[in-house]
């Protein structure tokens, strides 16, 4: 899987190893700048960027206020890509490219209507969007997913698609990007609804 070099910490590791020798050995592996956010979340809450070592330490504890443990991770500059998908099998939905105005996007970027810019369908070379789908089916397919579901991605200057996170739950309002890429292909959101109860209801009938 086309990931960012990573580390996973869990809070207890910091205790019993010490945290000066963890965040050490998180470094060596991982490099600056990095970006750490928890293993468990949603809507890039406790998601902190580090350029210096002396920032990792703070970020980490952020991270590690939402959830068990935290991943760093090396920070790869390009464009911010959703790869979202619907159905069982999963198919694809556009790609949705992501331009926070900001220049960072966090959760404010994310919710509040005009903060961030989006194009639908991405704009991408063939070659790059071929990258992108595939990583991100198999990234889905890797942990059984079904129904919908939505992979993000970034996409470096050299083209090549890096898997930063799969959304098992993604969002459904009006500033989600399900939604988005949905009605991009045609789906308003009773239909993009109605595809995903359906898919729910095919795999119920097929047990029963």
């Amino acid at each position: 899987m086309p990931t960012p070099p990573w580390v996973a910490i869990e809070g207890w590791a910091l205790r019993d190893l010490g945290a000066g020798a963890v965040l050490e050995r998180a470094l060596d592996r991982v490099g600056l700048p990095c970006v750490v956010k928890p293993a468990r979340s949603g809507s890039a809450l406790g998601v902190g960027f580090v350029d210096r070592a002396a920032g990792l330490a703070p970020a980490l504890m952020a991270a590690l206020s939402f959830s068990g443990a935290a991943l760093i991770e090396r920070r790869v500059e390009g464009t911010e890509v959703a790869a979202p998908m619907i159905g069982t099998p999963l198919e694809p939905l556009p790609l949705v490219e992501i331009h926070p105005r900001s220049g960072v996007y966090d959760y404010a970027a994310r919710y509040t209507a005009g903060a961030t810019d989006y194009v639908v369908p991405a704009r991408l070379s063939a070659t790059a969007a071929a990258g992108v789908a595939d990583a991100a089916a198999r990234a889905a397919e890797a942990l059984g997913l079904r129904d919908l579901t939505r992979v993000d991605l970034i996409v470096d200057d050299a083209g090549r698609p890096w898997v930063l996170e799969v959304n098992v739950s993604p969002g459904m309002t009006e500033t989600s990007l399900l939604p988005m890429a949905a009605e991009a292909h045609g789906l308003d959101l009773p239909k993009l609804c109605d595809v995903i109860i359906q898919s729910a209801r095919g795999r119920a009938s097929a047990r029963s």
